[in-house]
């Protein structure tokens, strides 16, 4: 008697479980996989900004900032002068002109993004404060260390660490 190849239907459905609990194993280190991406995309965005702007400050001699980006009566993209960067960004000339140099879109996703209203290199290249200058990104449903800081040292140089979530912090 000849054998049919194929599979029986205990095999299939052994087969299936085990699909089945890889899966669930699966789907939640996928998410927090997701979510760490998402900070270090958003992360990298504000970086490339703050880059531009120092580069372009010691290319044209004068004095660049990067700002966080509101919608003016007319649509057009303005400084906002908050400390909300959730809405986008934006580097822009300061001799006067307040020329926009190039604008980023607000990155997707439910978070929030702090800093100060706006961030100015001079020609060469360094901080118009003494001070060094943090931003903080943190999701709605940040989880661990997925929370980013970026420091603006007064030379110029950024910096990232990763930190815990507002929510994962002790109380006080």
């Amino acid at each position: 008697m000849k054998r049919a190849d194929g599979f029986t239907l205990i095999e299939l459905i052994v087969t299936l479980v085990v699909a089945a609990i890889i899966v669930a194993v699966g789907i939640p280190g996928m998410s927090n996989l997701m979510a760490n991406n998402r900070a270090t995309a958003h992360t990298d965005s504000l970086i490339t900004a703050l880059s531009f702007a120092r580069s372009e400050s010691v290319k044209r001699g004068i004095s660049v900032s990067v700002c966080a980006k509101s919608a003016a009566a007319d649509g057009s993209a303005t400084c906002g002068g908050a400390s909300d960067w959730s809405s986008g960004w934006m580097a822009r000339l300061d001799a006067g002109s307040n020329e926009q140099l190039r604008s980023w879109p607000a990155p997707s996703g439910d978070y929030s993004m702090e800093g100060p209203a706006s961030i100015s290199f001079n020609s060469s290249g360094a901080l118009q404060s003494d001070n060094a200058v943090e931003f903080v990104i943190e999701y709605s449903h940040c989880t661990g260390n997925q929370k980013r800081t970026i420091t603006v040292q007064p030379a110029g140089h950024t910096s990232v660490t990763k930190g815990p979530c507002t929510s994962d912090e002790p109380d006080e």
